[in-house]
């Protein structure tokens, strides 16, 4: 049986996904590359899980500020702690919230 990975790491940032309910994906990844930057300085992810997309467009768009939320308390707190490990996390929250 394959070893699960504990972080991924991506060109400028890693990412946990132990205490998420969403892992690390091929979905996330393509995801986060295929948003296009319009100009936004403001971005919502919902539906965060470990903040991955959140991290990425945050490595891609230098101005933007972006919060993530989700319904998992476990995916917040990775969320959060993802976001705090990073080069960005005066850019980046994420919170706990139901939409």
């Amino acid at each position: 049986m394959p070893r699960r990975r504990e972080k991924f790491q991506f060109k400028q940032f890693s990412v946990s996904h132990n205490k998420s309910s969403m892992k690390v994906g091929t979905d996330g990844v393509l995801l986060g590359a295929w948003v296009q930057n319009n100009g936004e300085k403001q971005v919502l992810d919902v539906g965060t899980g470990t903040g991955l997309v959140a991290l990425m467009l945050a490595q891609r768009f230098p101005k933007a500020v972006i919060k993530g939320i989700d319904i998992e308390p476990g995916s917040v707190e990775e969320a959060k702690d993802n976001f705090r490990n990073s080069p960005w996390p005066g850019r980046l929250e994420a919170e706990l919230v139901s939409l």
